[in-house]
């Protein structure tokens, strides 16, 4: 049966609709922030790889970064002065690069729900749910933040089957992945990225104006990826050959550095140390288990086949072409050993995409039962279709290509013993959730004769003071810098399942 309120996520909702923030229930307040430390780790995926700066109150509204250059290697060869003569010397400079972004706030709220006088059925049926779904959605919006800056700020592209975006003419010459900087990010509403704005460099117009932001990694080059190019850009599938290829452009071309400790969790996981971390989906992970690429047929080596009907026959001979990946290996919320060089890390609602390059929403709401369920158009395979997103980006990423602000509690002084009131109580973070009561209520009395409803169109309002309604709500500082965008390399790639 129906459920007589329909599940539903409001973008961007209006100011007017905004509640006040504040905070009542004191005693419930450990114990909700103790529930919201075991959450975050559920729906953290990017934060843990880049989330290295502390949010701390009035930081500022300018997001400020230096990254210390090293000096180059220039010798090839090296022969000193012999001891009785003069010695030569070589002198270095420590160079150093300054990067600015505008941080962003973002508000995010439940809906009001009915005070229950019975405690544990409040929080059974109310309070748990509520407080779950609102972390989830804040983490969501902070993982989908730091891709958005993952995917539009990176330099290339890897497109698997084919090579780098930088390196290959698709059916327009001026389809190719290139940086857009924050302040045009921010023109991209919800993946609504086919604009015709020519992107900038350093602030100023990029000297070609072909160079739009839908030809610059938006929804014209992702047609040109996808089946709108030539034949030498289209995606093919994600292969254990070719994230190796990728791999090596990271560690040979760029010489990206691996990562070596994590962000915000209680203690850095042994799997990621020393690696490169492939951010993907579980399906296009799962289509890895049965690579060609792992067991290869070959008819070399070929053996009779005996003791059946087709004794005397030459059979095939399956040989490994790469080196074993031990892809059976799951812990810290990490997966797999690739070539002792990644591991890989799942995003529960990766980029895809249509074959005209629209970017499709992961979920729906069913307008017959009003249950959440998975976007068929999300989940199913249809190359060709304009509709149906059957292309997909993964990040292969090594260490220090973002910086960006942490948000979520601190899980260290949680998973200490040495938490008491004090402590807690003197404690702040970034898009902390808090329950309150301070918001107006619709009432029947007024103008019109709607009475309260879930939705709030009855014609008057008051202030909820006899705290019938709750309600979550929580605001978050959102933002982050560039360390070496060239040390992340978004891979396009066509889905597959395994037959």
């Amino acid at each position: 049966m129906a459920s007589s309120v329909t599940a539903a996520a409001v973008a961007n909702a209006a100011n007017s609709a905004a509640s006040p923030t504040g905070g009542a229930f004191k005693q419930l307040s450990f114990y909700l922030a103790k529930n919201e430390v075991a959450l975050y780790p559920k729906w953290n995926v990017y934060d843990t790889l880049f989330g290295s700066i502390k949010w701390q109150p009035n930081m500022g509204s300018t997001l400020t970064g230096t990254t210390p250059t090293p000096s180059p290697v220039l010798r090839t060869t090296f022969m000193p002065e012999i001891l009785s003569a003069f010695p030569k010397k070589d002198q270095y400079t420590v160079g150093e690069r300054t990067e600015d972004a505008m941080l962003g706030m973002h508000r995010f709220e439940s809906n009001r729900f009915r005070f229950l006088s019975n405690f544990e059925s409040f929080w059974r049926d109310h309070l748990s749910y509520a407080q779950a779904d609102i972390v989830r959605q804040i983490q969501c919006a902070n993982n989908t933040f730091i891709r958005t800056l993952m995917y539009y700020n990176t330099p290339d592209l890897y497109i698997s089957g084919k090579g780098l975006s930088s390196q290959l003419s698709g059916a327009d010459a001026n389809h190719k992945k290139r940086v857009i900087e924050q302040g045009q990010i921010r023109l991209i509403e919800n993946g609504s990225d086919d604009i015709a704005t020519t992107i900038t460099v350093n602030g100023s117009a990029h000297g070609t104006a072909a160079f739009t932001i839908s030809k610059s990694g938006g929804k014209a080059f992702r047609n040109d990826i996808a089946t709108g190019g030539t034949s030498a850009v289209i995606s093919g599938v994600l292969t254990l050959k070719e994230i190796f290829k990728a791999m090596l452009h990271l560690q040979e071309d760029i010489q990206a550095p691996t990562f070596d400790r994590q962000y915000n969790a209680p203690k850095t996981s042994e799997m990621v140390k020393g690696k490169y971390v492939l951010v993907c989906s579980t399906e296009a992970w799962a289509s890895l288990l049965w690579d060609d690429s792992l067991r290869t047929a070959t008819s070399s080596g070929a053996t009779l086949v005996k003791d059946d009907a087709s004794e005397g026959a030459l059979s095939t001979v399956r040989t490994t072409t790469l080196a074993p990946a031990n892809m059976n290996l799951l812990q810290d919320g990490f997966a797999g050993d690739l070539f002792g060089k990644i591991t890989a890390k799942f995003d529960p609602y990766p980029l895809r995409f249509t074959a005209d390059g629209s970017f499709v929403a992961p979920q729906a709401v069913d307008a017959t039962t009003g249950k959440v369920t998975p976007n068929p158009n999300y989940t199913q395979i249809s190359a060709a279709s304009t509709t149906i997103a059957s292309h997909e980006i993964a990040f292969l990423v090594g260490a220090d290509a973002f910086k960006t602000i942490n948000v979520g509690p601190p899980p260290k002084e949680f998973a200490g013993k040495n938490m008491n009131a004090k402590k807690f109580y003197s404690m702040k973070w970034n898009g902390e959730v808090n329950l309150t009561d301070q918001f107006l209520v619709p009432t029947g009395v007024g103008e019109g004769t709607n009475g309260l409803d879930a939705y709030g169109t009855g014609a008057g309002s008051e202030l909820n003071v006899y705290g019938d309604y709750l309600k979550f709500i929580s605001q978050a500082v959102i933002g982050g810098i560039a360390g070496d965008t060239r040390y992340c390399l978004p891979i396009s790639f066509l889905r597959r399942r395994t037959s």
